[in-house]
């Protein structure tokens, strides 16, 4: 679009707070992951517009303006993730739903009624006022939004006994071309884990639990026992709500960073037990930032999958021989590479999270998002068919984040090459 257009878009959308400043837009065009430059030659990453709406009424407007002249659309949180979902495929409008971040309690139901933009934490901090604690939340919590997390289809802090975000999600209020529409729990499948490619999420009940306080033990031990231990206490009955698995490499990078003494053994953090020790509450604290690493980069890449438990083992073993010496690794599984994305080094981390990839499903695994970058991915689930039919009723002109999810363009592509190449012996 060329500055004409960029002005009328402005005008149009009058009366909506919108900046197509160039620094502004420049903010807009990534999220925590850089990929290296040839692979962003193939999109234009740069939107025309950022808009911030502060109502459904404005969110409809945009909606309206977008299909009138045909401009694409990406939804953003705080981009808090690494697999390209808030970024632009074809520049067009970035909708910030920061500003719509209000929530309210239904303590009788035990239900969060939030708005896209609202952060967990501000939640949870008021929720806990309450007698009341969300099931799972994200550990990007202290930033990450709701919209944006239930877009993504996320796992993190009390996943172990809740599951993910898509299992806590009791309904979405969303909105696309022909309106806004609520979508109860049977068919919130449509719009978890799409990144909004299937419609503007602007609205999540999410179900709660009773607050109890946290009580984090860690022991160090191996990988083998972990998981003993970790299948020791799933299961609904049991009040161990979280476990992670923290690697030796790992917490030898975090004391790097902080200045600290931690032990570096390989080390197994539970919380909600029945105990708690001073190692276990040092390590809890720090949940909400295990990305601090990045300052040995100066970048990060950054591996997740969901990985059967009693495979998990074998694929540490592996992606350590993969990784080599220089990684931190926090089982979900979530893996990361200190890099430097000026360096070639770069390019052949990012295609070593390929091969990581490949032994994840090797080993029953799966990815644990798509966005831009896996959207390749998603042809191989069981209900593409199913959801790319209702893409194209909801969006016919995919007009709605296109490129996330629903592959399109050079990328996947460029992806599913790279993967060819990235074998593992």
């Amino acid at each position: 679009m060329d500055s004409a257009h960029t002005m009328s878009l402005s005008s149009l959308l009058h009366g909506i707070r919108n900046d197509s400043s160039m620094l502004q837009k420049f903010l807009y065009s990534h999220d925590l992951s850089t990929p290296p430059k040839f692979i962003m030659k193939f999109i234009k990453n740069i939107p025309d517009i950022v808009v911030q709406p502060e109502s459904t009424e404005d969110v409809l407007k945009i909606l309206e303006v977008a299909k009138q002249n045909r401009i694409p659309v990406t939804p953003r949180g705080a981009a808090t993730s690494a697999y390209g979902g808030a970024i632009p495929l074809k520049g067009g409008i970035v909708v910030d739903l920061s500003r719509m971040n209000g929530f309210e309690v239904d303590e009788d139901a035990r239900l969060l009624k939030a708005e896209a933009g609202a952060v967990w934490w501000d939640v949870q901090k008021e929720l806990v006022r309450k007698g009341l604690s969300l099931r799972v939340y994200p550990t990007s919590a202290p930033s990450s939004t709701v919209g944006g997390w239930v877009a993504v289809g996320g796992y993190g802090i009390g996943s172990l006994k809740y599951g993910g975000i898509a299992d806590n999600v009791a309904s979405l209020t969303v909105a696309d071309f022909s309106g806004v529409k609520v979508v109860d729990e049977s068919k919130v499948s449509r719009f978890v884990g799409l990144c909004s490619a299937t419609g503007l999420i602007i609205n999540a009940e999410i179900r709660l639990r009773e607050f109890s306080e946290d009580k984090p033990y860690a022991e160090h031990m191996s990988i083998e026992d972990a998981v003993k231990v970790i299948e020791s206490v799933k299961g609904s009955d049991n009040p161990v709500h979280s476990a992670l698995f923290i690697d030796s490499s790992f917490l030898s990078m975090k004391n790097q960073v902080k200045g600290t003494d931690l032990p570096e053994k390989d080390t197994l953090l539970l919380c909600d037990g029945k105990e708690s020790n001073s190692l276990g509450e040092e390590l809890w604290e720090d949940r909400f930032y295990p990305m601090r690493i990045k300052m040995l980069g100066p970048s990060l890449v950054t591996f997740e999958a969901l990985i059967p438990l009693d495979r998990v083992p074998e694929f540490y073993r592996e992606a350590k021989r993969i990784t080599g010496s220089r990684h931190g690794f926090e089982a979900s599984v979530l893996l990361f590479m200190p890099s430097d994305e000026r360096r070639f080094s770069y390019t052949l981390h990012w295609l070593k999270v390929l091969k990581l990839l490949k032994l994840a499903r090797k080993l029953g695994g799966k990815e644990y998002g798509y966005g831009l970058w896996l959207s390749h991915r998603s042809r191989y689930r069981e209900d593409f068919e199913e959801l790319y039919e209702y893409k194209r009723e909801a969006d016919p002109h995919n007009l709605l984040n296109p490129g996330k999810f629903f592959p399109e363009g050079a990328i996947p592509r460029l992806m599913s090459l790279a993967e060819l190449t990235a074998v593992v012996v």
